[in-house]
């Protein structure tokens, strides 16, 4: 382990190198592995895996076994697997260093997680350090060529399960749609119940129209997150 990385470690001994200035992974990551509900074994996308958080706890959770992350930052890659060995888990995840705009794998994937950039370009401060500011704006990705890959590289019937800002709710809805998904499931994430909603959890699927279900909202500061 490097003089600038640390290690946490995870719900059943599972554990996390981390870069002590780079972009940390946060409740987020843990609410859209909780959210995440397979309805049997299949292969699964996770477009932006950073450090390898997401794969890493789905399967700590038994959730999936079959896992690809792709990640278009080189450094985090790397960090992904290294985490990906340190917890003996190559033979269940595989890391990809590309950039899913041009990620060859169409009509492969029978789930797509993504905890993506929140934060629209819009010409305001950025962070100095590149790896966090990937992470948090659009500069390499936006929702809607997200969620347009998603759908190249989901078979049919496949879900894309997301977790991003409450206010971006409209724009998720629409760009699903425009795109060919159906929304399933919703839940609104609130810190505690006297403060507005400022994550959403979604799940979509690709060509199969769904009756949609708004799940009771989770408040972060009851669940103990």
């Amino acid at each position: 382990m490097l003089v600038n990385e640390d290690i946490t470690t995870l719900n059943n001994g599972y554990k996390l190198i981390q870069k002590k200035d780079g972009f940390r992974f946060s409740v987020d990551a843990v609410i859209l592995s909780d959210f995440f509900s397979p309805t049997k074994k299949g292969k699964i996308l996770d477009i932006g895996c950073g450090n390898g958080i997401i794969p890493i706890l789905l399967y700590s959770k038994g959730k999936g076994e079959d896992i690809t992350g792709v990640e278009i930052q080189e450094e985090n890659c790397e960090l992904a697997l290294k985490n990906v060995k340190l917890n003996n888990l190559e033979d269940y995840i595989k890391i990809e260093n590309d950039d899913v705009k041009e990620y060859p794998k169409g009509n492969a994937f029978d789930y797509i997680i993504s905890n993506p950039p929140y934060m629209e370009v819009d010409g305001k401060k950025q962070n100095i350090l590149s790896c966090k500011s990937i992470a948090r704006h659009e500069l390499t990705l936006n929702l809607y060529d997200l969620i347009r890959n998603a759908k190249r590289l989901l078979k049919p019937m496949g879900s894309i399960t997301l977790v991003h800002r409450s206010y971006r709710f409209t724009d998720i809805s629409r760009i699903l749609e425009d795109c060919g998904f159906s929304l399933k499931r919703v839940r609104f994430v609130y810190y505690s119940k006297d403060r507005n909603s400022n994550l959403v959890l979604v799940e979509a699927f690709k060509g199969k129209k769904c009756k949609l279900e708004i799940e009771p909202p989770l408040f972060l500061e009851e669940c103990g997150y």
